[in-house]
């Protein structure tokens, strides 16, 4: 095999090398069209990755591989020029003034259009954007990029940790997740999150009209991704490596040993107990010199290491003809965990193939095809489980012996620096993507500009998991003086094994019809289309237990006497009629109505259609003769306007009732029936059926309205350009549950209704400047959105107090009482309303309603939630002679999370930041309350005894991404078939600035989360 491959490396350099000595050398010189030489022009070969820019001096010279070669010349604010070679070996090039960038394309709805006729709010990004960001999640890169798009991370572990991608903000109370739509197909399993940056070309996102061509499944936005695809010029091969590393942003610190006891001693005197750590035990926890009895154990260092390695390949092969166009990549990529002896790694394997082919001068066919294996390596304990342990876990325990036996748990197994290892099995999942597309675009003869599009698709999702659990061995020592340890197993009684499968089956097939005709000034494009899809998923789950030995993790391999199968499926489908109709005059007046006719398997059939349409019109007034007559200094002026409806017919569960909500598929309008009680009959046990809940024959979509009101301006010669929007929207129908009116105590469980309503309005811009100066091409640009929603109406709790309602106040706030400081002295505690047992050194609360006590009734609904109500961007680029150089600093406001060490004192340790804060006798004037245990203290608590003091503001500001590369432009390489060689590093996460301190500012739950990382990059791309 290895010679093999050897051998093949050795052809494609000899490939590369004849190819390289066929070529010449082209020179010149590029100018405006004032004769001032552009520095930092894009000259390359067309169809191929091989190019220059120019000097400051305007100069360049590139290697082209003979007469038939095409140089392109571009640059920001200029018409790109292409020239043929020919016989020439010097070619100077003037670049004429792009006033309006009038050639730019983007991506919308069942087509592109030109971003001048463009009538709604679309944003766009350039796939070579993201590839700067080294994550394997692709949302991670997409925050701070382009207007209207709020997002937050509240993990980052390898394999998950996407970042929740808001358009616009919130706006429902149900399904809150934007529509994904990959190259045409939407709501392609994977989404997002794994696609890889290389292969994208673009991603549009559509925030108003523009988006109701979705339909009932684009009220929460539409995000357009398409990948890359041939282009003509010769076979161009390209390779790009990253090696790097990651490692946490910021991990809680807690308090030692000496500062927990010390802490754990407050506590004793508050009750009237004797101290139980002595003088002389709080001396050796603080020198460390009796480990075995007296140890101080950090289980962050213990268990989380210093870096861990991350990779990704990318091989890539392109080219093509008039007839046959090609692109293919090869990637591979992936991270390791941040524990020590992690048993968690995730990693990934793809090719994706994309062939254009024009059969005749009336048709083209295109075929793509996405095959990705996802591998995830975990723990048998969960993120969350770990990380609790983690700051849970007391200083004064032991996590390794000084003979390096691991020690006792916390409780239930919980030991964080072994729960992080595959000591106790181990949790391996595999996810296999097989994504198929093909497309026919037919030009009918005799009719010009009427074109039929079809397309299908037919995807294929496995997913394979293995859950074996072992018993394992912990040890505690039984305080002699020769340091003898008891081995204690824990974990699982006996080695069992959870074995999964899943299949599910996805296709789509559409038809299109397309219309472009002129009469006169006057240009139309007529669009109608049909499409329809399916999903079916196929489910089923194995266990056995009592496995004769932990080496063979086999479902045959276990004893007969434990063991169950389990299995289920769904289906789902829809049709759907969809069209667009654009007209404008001169390019000047545009006007376009976009219209779909849904219809789901959701509702029932008298329900089961709706009807979206969406309008939005647009005038370039900058092409006005008195505009450009009076106003010389804007040479484009756009305003835009557009109002339309979209749905949603999703609905959420969260049926274990553990805060996640998951997509629940149940026929809401059907009566449903669940498994029983076993009643005895004779010798034998009966299962029964009985109602799951009531049925809603009246269920619909939920409709969304929304109003956009936009301008575009490009001012100095296209240097300065500047976007903004003015949004709203309007929820109806909104499918949620009558939980608050209707008592608990009645028994039913409910279906959801279409009963709430809300409102999301806010307003989102961009401002850009390009420039050169001296050697020297630069740009800056500064992107942000505000959104802030509203509850309308929503089924709530009657007869609460008005300043505790949600109705009128942001989706998803809580009640708090109002901290104001602490008691300080007796004085303050005698005449301030107190809760009843209140002490010096315990938060005081506000008595909201002046009743003279403290109760339920002062709780107060704060106007604020954990998403960050704006997200902004500044992005930094700049190039010079070889040198290039781009950064992303991304912020975020209006957040807040609940931070609160639950269990800290006699169960768990505390924050470092609590111990150097709190009160105590000897420093009694401070803000901070005394030493707690658990939820013992009024104060120290969540659920209905939340209060303000434990809120923090999540703002922030980070340097998100930065990048610094250099590229070499060497004849011997060349000579050696590399046309191309460019060096890099880059990073994410870099630096970070805000006020919370202990954890960083996306996590949400307190110590909980697994960390966002900062990952630092080193990588090559070379082009043969």
């Amino acid at each position: 095999m290895l010679k093999r491959i050897l051998g093949f490396i050795a052809f494609m350099l000899l490939l590369c090398t004849t190819i390289a000595a066929q070529n010449v050398a082209v020179s010149g010189i590029v100018t405006d069209s004032n004769n001032e030489p552009l520095i930092g022009v894009s000259v390359y070969v067309k169809g191929t990755t091989v190019g220059v820019i120019t000097d400051v001096d305007g100069k360049y010279t590139v290697q082209v591989s003979g007469a038939q070669a095409q140089l392109v010349f571009s640059y920001v604010g200029y018409l790109t020029q292409e020239i043929t070679v020919g016989s020439q070996r010097t070619i100077n090039v003037t670049l004429l003034d792009d006033t309006q960038n009038i050639e730019e394309v983007v991506v919308v709805g069942y087509g592109t259009q030109r971003k001048v006729t463009v009538t709604g709010a679309v944003a766009s990004l350039r796939g070579e954007e993201l590839k700067a960001s080294p994550t394997t999640n692709l949302t991670n890169g997409m925050v701070g990029r382009m207007p209207g798009i709020i997002g937050f991370q509240r993990s980052d572990e390898p394999g998950g940790g996407g970042t929740t991608i808001r358009i616009r903000g919130t706006n429902t109370l149900g399904y809150q997740e934007p529509l994904v739509v990959i190259d045409g197909v939407a709501g392609r399993d994977g989404g997002l999150d794994r696609i890889n940056p290389a292969e994208i070309e673009s991603i549009s996102v559509l925030k108003d009209a523009s988006a109701s061509i979705y339909g009932s499944r684009a009220a929460n936005g539409v995000i357009l991704v398409t990948t890359k695809r041939g282009k003509d010029g010769k076979p161009t091969v390209s390779y790009t490596g990253n090696w790097g590393f990651s490692q946490p942003t910021r991990m809680p610190e807690m308090a030692n040993a000496f500062e927990y006891a010390t802490m754990m001693n407050d506590l004793d005197r508050y009750r009237g107990r004797a101290e139980r750590y002595t003088a002389d035990d709080l001396q050796k926890y603080r020198d460390g010199s009796d480990p075995w009895g007296h140890p101080n154990t950090d289980y962050v260092e213990q268990a989380v290491k210093a870096i861990s390695p991350t990779y990704r390949h990318d091989v890539g092969v392109s080219g093509g003809n008039e007839r046959v166009k090609y692109y293919t990549n090869f990637s591979a990529n992936g991270e390791e965990g941040i524990f020590k002896d992690a048993a968690n790694r995730y990693d990934q394997f793809a090719v994706r193939a994309n062939l254009d082919m024009k059969v005749n001068n009336y048709i083209t066919l295109s075929y793509g095809n996405e095959s990705r294996m996802e591998v995830r390596n975990y723990p048998i304990f969960s993120a969350g489980d770990i990380f609790t342990s983690m700051v849970r876990s007391k200083p004064t325990d032991v996590g390794f012996y000084p003979n390096g036996q691991p020690g006792p748990d916390l409780e239930y197994g919980h030991q964080p620096v072994m729960m992080a290892t595959d000591a106790a099995g181990f949790d391996n999942q595999k996810d296999y993507y097989i994504q198929n597309n093909l497309q026919a675009v037919i030009k009918v003869p005799g009719i010009d500009g009427l074109t039929l599009t079809a397309m299908g698709s037919y995807d294929k999702y496995f997913k394979l998991r293995k859950l074996f659990r072992t018993p394992y061995t912990l040890y505690s020592w039984i305080g002699d003086e020769a340091h003898t340890t008891i081995p204690v197993q824990k974990g699982v009684a006996a080695t069992d094994l959870e074995q999964e499968h899943t299949d599910r089956t996805s296709w789509m097939t559409n038809a299109v019809l397309t219309y472009d005709f002129s009469i006169g000034k006057n240009n139309f494009t007529v669009m109608a289309g049909i499409e329809a899809n399916k999903q079916r998923q196929d489910y089923m789950e194995g266990y056995r237990k009592y496995f004769l030995s932990d080496l063979l993790p086999e479902l045959d391999n276990a004893t007969l006497d434990e063991r169950r199968i389990e299995g289920n499926s769904w289906e789902e489908s829809r049709l759907n009629y969809f069209g667009r109709v654009s007209y404008n005059y001169e390019e000047r007046y545009l006007v376009e109505f976009v219209w779909r006719r849904d219809g789901s398997y959701r509702f029932p059939p008298e329900r089961r259609y709706g009807f979206f349409p969406g309008v939005s019109a647009a005038w370039r007034v900058s092409e006005e003769d008195f505009w450009k007559d009076n106003v010389p200094g804007i040479g484009y002026f756009k305003l835009r306007a557009s109002a339309s409806q979209s749905g949603n017919d999703y609905l959420m569960s969260d049926d274990d009732g553990d805060g996640v909500y998951t997509l629940d598929r149940s026929i809401q309008y059907l009566n449903t029936y669940k498994f029983g009680t076993n009643y005895l009959f004779g010798s034998s046990f009966n299962q029964t059926l009985t109602p799951s809940r009531i049925p809603n024959p009246n269920i619909t979509w939920e409709v969304g309205t929304t109003y956009d009101l936009g301008l575009e301006l490009k001012f100095l010669d296209n240097r300065l350009s500047l976007e903004t929007d003015l949004f709203y929207h309007k929820r109806v129908n909104m499918l949620i549950y009558r939980n608050a009116s209707m008592p608990q105590s009645s028994g039913f469980t409910l279906p959801r209704e279409n009963l709430g309503e809300l409102s999301n309005r806010g307003v989102e811009g961009l401002i850009r400047w390009d420039d050169k100066a001296g050697g020297v091409t630069y740009y800056a640009s500064l992107n942000g959105t505000f959104a802030r929603n509203r509850i309308d109406f929503w089924d709530e709790t009657p007869n609460v107090p008005e300043y505790q309602k949600s109705t009128g106040r942001m989706s998803d706030t809580e009640l708090f009482y109002i901290a104001d400081g602490v008691f300080n002295t007796q004085e303050e505690l005698d005449n301030y309303p107190h809760w009843t047992g209140a002490r010096l050194g315990d938060i005081k609360f506000v008595d909201y309603n002046n009743d003279g006590k403290i109760d339920a009734d002062d709780r107060v609904r704060i106007n604020k939630r954990k998403e960050p109500t704006l997200v902004a961007g500044i992005t930094l680029g700049a190039s010079w002679n070889n040198f290039d150089v781009m950064a992303l600093i991304q912020g975020a406001a209006g957040g807040h999370t609940y931070i609160w060490r639950e269990r800290a004192g006699e169960a768990g340790n505390f924050y470092k930041w609590t111990y150097e804060h709190r009160w105590t006798e000897e420093n009694p004037l401070v803000e901070h309350p005394r030493t707690y245990n658990r939820e013992e203290e009024y104060w120290a608590s969540e659920g209905d005894r939340k209060n303000t003091y434990y809120l923090w503001n999540t703002d922030y500001l980070r340097l998100k991404n930065l990048e610094i590369g250099y590229t070499l432009n060497l004849p011997y390489l060349r000579g050696i078939g590399i046309q191309n060689l460019r060096v890099f590093a880059n990073g994410t996460n870099l630096v970070t600035l805000d006020k919370v301190k202990v954890q960083d500012p996306e996590q949400n739950n307190t110590g909980k989360d697994y960390p966002q990382r900062r990952m630092i990059n080193f990588g090559a791309s070379l082009t043969f």
